[in-house]
């Protein structure tokens, strides 16, 4: 697991799977969290918001959330973990 410590994001979307977070800051961020295979610790969260794969046990993520802090602005869901749902184009394959 690859380690982050003490940086600060800004307006960012980020995948936590694979992640250990510690003493970092996330500022109106969307935190997209689809497996148990990632840590944080003393981190905050300020205006952002959490996208949790609804297939997740409540209580390990209940646990793994504990471990940090947040402001009244951000939000956890558990219905809606693929956000951003955006298309991305993929380039046209040419055949030789």
């Amino acid at each position: 697991m690859n380690t982050i410590a003490n940086e600060h994001f800004t307006n960012e979307t980020i995948a936590f799977d694979g992640f250990s977070f510690i003493g970092c800051t996330f500022t109106n961020c969307v935190i997209i969290i689809t497996t148990l295979e990632f840590n944080f610790e003393r981190c905050s969260f300020f205006e952002s918001s959490l996208h949790v794969n609804p297939k997740l046990s409540i209580f390990e993520i209940s646990h793994k959330l504990s471990q940090s802090t947040y402001d009244s602005d951000t939000n956890c869901y558990r219905n809606d973990y693929k956000y951003p749902q955006t298309v991305v184009d993929l380039p046209v394959a040419t055949l030789r």
